[in-house]
């Protein structure tokens, strides 16, 4: 049987903003890969699920995601993340990794399924879309972000 690799948008940081699709994946997994910075604080991702699942099905991985300078760091740390998710992989069968917001809008989750597919061969990659900042901030304010044929651009 393939392993399935997951990723699980889990909105803007507020449990109430996870999709029902979202916490049934969460739920199913075997575990949930939470990204933490190697300071080792609860991240909005961390925190978020915690009100889905069990801290026991939750595993803290490190990413150097605040690592901008040190290229062989960040790298090593990447490594060393795909190195952990692919022996969970290997483990569990199906992994859910939770990132902020979307997994396919600018997340952690697409390098990851780049690292792991490799080491672990087979592996189904799939996601399950999340809410965003920017839709969350619109409902709050009551901003209209598109209408008609108003186009809506991304820019980072």
């Amino acid at each position: 049987m393939a392993c399935r690799l997951i990723g699980v948008g889990v909105g803007p940081g507020d449990p109430d903003l996870v999709t029902v699709k979202g916490v049934k994946a969460l739920r199913a997994a075997g575990v949930v890969v939470v990204p933490v910075m190697d300071t080792g604080e609860r991240g909005r991702a961390e925190a978020t699920v915690l009100h889905h699942v069990g801290p026991k099905k939750v595993v803290r991985v490190v990413f150097a995601l605040n690592e901008r300078t040190d290229r062989a760091r960040r790298e090593a740390a990447w490594d060393a993340a795909g190195q952990r998710v692919a022996a969970l992989l290997r483990e569990h069968g199906t992994v859910a990794f939770a990132t902020i917001g979307d997994p396919n809008v600018y997340s952690t989750f697409t390098y990851l399924a780049q690292t792991v597919a490799p080491l672990v061969p087979g592996t189904v990659v799939e996601t399950v879309p999340g809410i965003t900042a920017m839709q969350d901030l619109a409902a709050r304010s009551g901003a209209v972000l598109t209408e008609g044929t108003e186009p809506l651009t991304l820019v980072p």
